[in-house]
């Protein structure tokens, strides 16, 4: 029988993170990203989904993707850890880099997916005639934050996930110290 050992804090607060990072990528990503209005009235707002756009699915991929790494950089050989680290961190600048950019262009990116939208409530027409008088607004919503916020925690995850396995190919990788220790103990019924 293997007596388990408690993780090292690289692997802990690297696994808490990236797990944290990936899943606020991707649960922020099927959340609301934009709040669509005609003018600056909050009358008739209408939601714009992350994955109502191809950037939000990106970023749902990605963030689904860092969950799925950071189980992997667990069970594959030592040598393939140091790609999967890296592969965590490309994928959680990826989802920031999206994230950031739709924040930034935000009434450009989800102009064509709120018309449509609108034009479903009240009308192409009316929404067209509205539209050349007053514009459409666009107001980022809670999940393109939790997006922007979970590329940033799963990119410093995916740094510290990178230590970890800097730390234990130092430490010869014969065995894996974190999970079990190297000698079997003894049933306390059988000594």
């Amino acid at each position: 029988m293997l007596a388990v050992v408690k993780p090292s804090p690289l692997r802990l607060w690297g696994f808490l993170s990236t797990v944290l990072g990936g899943a606020l990528i991707a649960f922020g990503s099927i959340g609301n990203w934009a709040s669509i209005t005609l003018g600056d009235s909050a009358q008739g707002a209408v939601p714009t989904k992350g994955i109502d756009i191809w950037q939000g699915t990106a970023t749902m991929i990605l963030g689904a993707l860092i969950v799925i790494g950071i189980l992997a950089l667990r069970f594959v050989p030592p040598e393939r850890r140091i790609a999967i680290a890296i592969a965590i961190i490309v994928a959680g600048l990826a989802a920031l880099g999206i994230g950031l950019w739709v924040l930034l262009a935000l009434k450009s990116v989800v102009q064509d997916t709120g018309v449509d939208e609108l034009a479903k409530i009240y009308g192409r027409q009316e929404v067209l005639a509205t539209m050349g008088r007053v514009g459409i607004a666009a107001e980022a919503q809670i999940g393109l934050w939790m997006t922007v916020a979970g590329g940033l925690i799963a990119t410093a995850g995916g740094f510290v996930d990178l230590a970890w396995v800097r730390q234990k190919r130092l430490d010869g990788d014969a065995i894996d110290p974190d999970t079990f220790s190297e000698r079997p103990t003894e049933h306390p019924l059988e000594a």
